[in-house]
């Protein structure tokens, strides 16, 4: 089994300007992030984390809408995502 180093995550979100990342997933996040967007492609963030934290059209995902928090941290709550 590889060893990967402590703060290693699947997958690694990055926003236009920057070379690092803001945050890390696992790829499930990653793939229930891509169909919800997938299904909304016009949403943005902000609108994107008030759809999925409504409990009546998705299970709660915490990990899904701390990657979104980090989006709205980082100023990109207005962004439209290019997620696929």
């Amino acid at each position: 089994m590889p060893k990967f180093p402590k703060n290693h995550k699947d997958v690694e979100y990055l926003v236009p300007g920057r070379k690092k990342r803001i945050v890390g997933s696992t790829k499930s996040t990653s793939d229930f992030l891509v169909y919800v967007h997938e299904d909304n492609p016009t949403l943005t963030i902000v609108q994107l984390r008030e759809l999925i934290t409504d409990r009546s059209k998705y299970i709660f995902q915490p990990e899904a809408v701390g990657v979104l928090d980090a989006y709205i941290k980082a100023g990109y709550g207005d962004y439209v995502p290019s997620w696929r």
